[in-house]
């Protein structure tokens, strides 16, 4: 039997790192964005799932 634990955590960041969690954030959201744009479009061009 496997027992779960979850855990958590607040965090108070100066203004300069909320700045540097905000970039950080936005470049994954692009980065992710990109990927599944370029997934979308290989699957669409060859009607099947891209590996």
């Amino acid at each position: 039997m496997v027992a779960n634990r979850a855990y958590k955590l607040r965090i108070y960041p100066n203004d300069e790192r909320r700045i540097l969690f905000a970039k950080t954030i936005g470049c994954v959201r692009r980065v992710y964005n990109l990927g599944l744009d370029r997934k979308s479009r290989q699957y669409e061009e060859n009607k099947r799932n891209a590996t």
